[in-house]
């Protein structure tokens, strides 16, 4: 296929085309879908960003949909991703971010991925790729993804016995809030399968676990940072100059010095939690991970 733009096709649609036989470039991206093209009304959810492409140099934009309604009427609510590639140099334009915007409802033709493209950790429903061919109608009027927009933006709380107050923010797929944690309170996201009401059981049980012995988890996260980090902190406060003269870390100073920021569980039963660095590796944050069922695994320094 060749993407093929011109001067009646540029402008506030965001409009192109795929024509022709294909480059070089894009080729093997356009071999990921199927034929068949389909003209379809779709609500955006937000333009989620773009990945680079390493087979062909080129990247690939995504955006997020929640809703399509077909050629024959049907109405699918359920989320899924609106794909096209992209230069460099439109990345940061008007083919790129600012192509297709939160709330937006329009009309595209659209390519299904082909089942085998699908990642093998998920299904095609559940993935439910589309690759933008076209910007028919960048606005459109349609009841039925109105009336489901409207409904979406309603601010969605529950207030659990052990963790408070926890709102859902639906573009993460999380439900947020704040639990005690030692001597102050941390920041707590619990990973959700929005539209899977037990995987909101599940992560909240989760989460009482350890809300409700927060003072041995947080022993247990401090100790398993400083096993696996205090020697690497050394090294890094030995490069600076102005502590390159100071005592070394004891596994015990490395436990104290650090302090909890917050936690990521998901109802699958994994388990992140950050801690501030006290600047021991000069400002980055101290990330823990491991599983409900395995106990913790990993620590490192990220961000």
């Amino acid at each position: 296929f060749l993407l093929n733009r011109s001067s009646d096709l540029h402008g506030a649609a965001g409009t192109f085309v795929l024509r022709g036989k294909g480059t070089e470039m894009y080729e093997n991206y356009y071999q990921k879908y199927e034929s068949e093209e389909q003209e379809v009304l779709v609500l955006i959810q937000r333009c989620l960003g773009a990945g680079y492409y390493k087979e062909g140099n080129f990247w690939d934009m995504t955006a997020i949909s929640l809703g399509m309604v077909f050629p024959d009427g049907s109405c699918v609510i359920r989320e899924g991703r609106v794909e096209w590639p992209l230069s460099e140099e439109e990345r940061n334009g008007e083919y790129g971010w600012g192509r297709l915007a939160r709330g937006q409802i329009c009309r595209l033709k659209l390519r299904r991925m082909k089942p085998s493209a699908v990642p093998e950790h998920t299904t095609p429903e559940k993935f439910n790729a589309w690759l933008l061919v076209e910007v028919l109608e960048p606005a459109v009027s349609c009841p039925e993804l109105e009336a489901y927009w409207e409904e979406y933006q309603k601010p969605v709380e529950l207030n659990d016995e052990v963790l408070g107050k926890l709102t859902l923010n639906r573009e993460l797929n999380w439900l947020e809030g704040e639990i005690p944690w030692g001597d102050g309170r941390i920041s707590l996201s619990l990973e959700i399968d929005t539209d899977d009401t037990e995987t909101w059981d599940k992560v909240r049980a989760f989460a009482r676990k350890l809300a409700t012995d927060a003072a041995h988890w947080d022993s247990e996260l401090r100790r398993f940072a400083a096993k696996e980090l205090t020697e690497l902190a050394n090294d890094w406060q030995s490069s600076d100059e102005e502590n390159e003269n100071a005592p070394e870390l004891t596994e015990e100073d490395f436990m104290r010095r650090i302090q909890p920021e917050s936690l990521v569980l998901s109802w699958d039963g994994n388990l992140v939690a950050y801690y501030d660095d006290d600047d021991l590796f000069f400002g980055h944050v101290i990330e823990i991970s491991g599983t409900e069922s395995e106990g913790l695994k990993y620590a490192n320094i990220a961000g």
